[in-house]
This record gives structure tokens, sequence and C-alpha cells, in this order.
């Protein structure tokens, strides 16, 4: 399956951040001003139980890359034996990805967090990422508008009193919600990589998430 996307109907926006309701609107991330895209959407009940049986596996973890094409379906349903609901869902996005990016391998992470992989506010060095939580609390995001970057990566910084200009700006993801982030090597978005974190998360309350590189 491959999606089509068009760079030259997009005009600007005021705000860094675009939220859509379908899969087409994400040629929003060719606007020079958006750095983060996400998509609302709602997982069937059917994924759903099959995604909380994933994160029950206390040891679920996989690591792998994918040549987006015919093999695909075949690839995920050897990584991923049980589960093909979500194999299904990832082949989608990885070709998703590729189409968006161009890129003709994709890496793959779909694992179980029991604690919060990166808690504080960053940006990543890559082009572009793709997160989604399957199960429990989504991704933390702010507006570029809302962020002081010179604090940074400062040790000292409160993230939510003294990055922010707002500290009620924080936006967080939904389970099941598609979140495009544009990192610091996307085309002349150096130094405006999308402003993220990863939400808490436990033993007794993991969660389930996927990221997507284009390499």
């Amino acid at each position: 399956m491959r999606a089509s996307f068009h760079a030259a109907s997009i005009t600007t926006t005021e705000s860094s951040v675009r939220v859509v309701d379908d899969i087409a609107d994400l040629v929003a991330l060719f606007d020079g001003s958006v750095n983060v895209v996400r998509l609302r959407r709602t997982l069937s009940p059917n994924l759903v139980d099959e995604s909380r049986r994933a994160s029950d596996e206390v040891c679920f973890r996989k690591l792998f890359t994918l040549a987006p094409g015919e093999s695909v379906a075949h690839a995920l349903s050897q990584e991923l034996p049980g589960f093909p609901l979500l194999a299904a869902d990832l082949r989608l996005w990885v070709e998703v990805l590729a189409e968006l990016t161009g890129s003709e391998r994709v890496g793959v992470r779909l694992t179980r967090v029991e604690s919060a992989m990166c808690p504080r506010f960053h940006v990543d060095r890559v082009m572009l990422r793709l997160v989604s939580t399957y199960v429990g609390r989504g991704t933390e995001y702010v507006a570029n508008e809302e962020v002081d970057r010179r604090r940074l990566g400062h040790p000292a910084a409160d993230n939510a009193r003294t990055l922010l200009h707002d500290s009620d700006s924080v936006c967080a993801a939904t389970a099941g919600d598609i979140v495009f982030l544009k990192g610091e090597l996307w085309p002349e978005n150096a130094g405006q990589g999308a402003v993220h974190r990863s939400p808490a998360a436990s033993v007794e309350s993991p969660r389930l998430v996927l990221t997507l590189d284009p390499l």
C-alpha cells in the first residue's frame, strides 16, 4: 500500500503544530513552519486487545529494519507472530513514512515501556520520526512558539516552568494517534526540531510504543 502526497498544495500556518484527522492531510509536514503533525485516530477493539496482549509480555521488544515493498507483509509476520493486526498496522505506517521521506529502509522499534525513555523535553537529531502509542499515555509535545530553546538540555532547568513560556501549553497524543516529529536534520529545520518528551510509565502501567525512523 502506497499513499500519495503532494507538497505543492501546502500553505503556511501560524502554529508549528498541526492536528489532522485524515491521512491525506499529512502533507502538512511539507509546510516549512510546521514541525509536529499529529494524526488523530481510534484503534479498533480487536487491535486494542492485541496491543494489550503484547504489552502484557514483560520482555516484549522488537527491533528490526524493513524495506518497503511487497515483502513487508511477510517480514512483519515473521517478526510479529501471533499479532496480525499489529503487523498490518505497522505495514501501513512503514509505507506511509517511506512515501513521505523517499527512504528505502525504515527502522522499526515496537516495545513495552515501563519508564519514561526521555522524560525531559528534547529534540532529535534525525530527519523525521513517527511515534505512536498503542497502550498507555501518548507522546507529549509543545509548539515552537512556546519554547525557550536556550534552556533545552539545561541540567538545572525545570522543563514545565522554565523551558516553556506557558507551562499549560504541553499537548499530549492519545493512544492510537500517529505523531510525526521533524528533527534537526529535516531540510532547513536546523534549530527548529520538534520539542517533545516521553510520558510516565511503570511496571503496573506500561506503554506499548512504536517508533519508526527512515534510514
